[in-house]
């Protein structure tokens, strides 16, 4: 399983044509991860056609922040995505505390506001047994999921999470 985040769709559909054509029919399942607030994907996918969503309350996902679908990307992600699904701005924030204070021995990761949502939507996979079943999502599944960025903006960084950027990389080079 594959989870990529999406903004209009370039490095999702990047990602998802490699492994189709690399792999087949044996391709990985993807899945393309839209903020809620600028769901232009998921909702091409439910429309079975490109739709440019409507600008409303914008998202804390702002790298993501998209209200059209590229044309391009939509022609691969069409054909080869297996699911899209939206997260919601609490759990993007969600993700990025969870990243920046692991448990155990896993390091600290500086994700930004859009970098860790297809880590938010596996989150949330994994504990629905209805999506988790649809998904084909099991105990013996190989997930890949693709954090695109760390904290573009420092100082929001700091608010949604209580610690620096700095203090979170050197947390992680302190349990490296």
């Amino acid at each position: 399983h594959v989870f990529v985040q999406a903004g209009v769709g370039g490095i999702a559909a990047a990602t998802a044509g490699h492994l189709a054509l690399r792999y087949g029919a044996e391709r990985p399942r993807f899945v393309v991860v839209d903020p809620a607030r600028a769901a232009c994907l998921y909702e091409s996918a439910r429309a079975g056609h490109p739709v440019k969503v409507a600008h409303g309350e914008p998202t804390i996902m702002a790298m993501l922040e998209c209200y059209e679908p590229s044309l391009v990307a939509w022609r691969i992600l069409s054909r080869v995505a297996d699911a899209f699904m939206t997260v919601d701005e609490e759990d993007a924030v969600s993700v990025m505390n969870r990243l920046a204070r692991p448990t155990g021995s896993d390091p600290a990761i500086v994700s930004g506001e859009s970098g860790g949502v297809g880590l938010a939507v596996l989150l949330s996979v994994a504990r629905d047994p209805a999506l988790r079943e649809t998904l084909g999502l099991t105990a013996q599944s190989r997930v890949f999921v693709i954090n695109t960025e760390g904290a573009t903006d420092p100082e929001r960084y700091a608010a949604l999470v209580g610690l620096s950027p700095e203090t979170v990389a050197n947390t992680s080079n302190e349990r490296g």
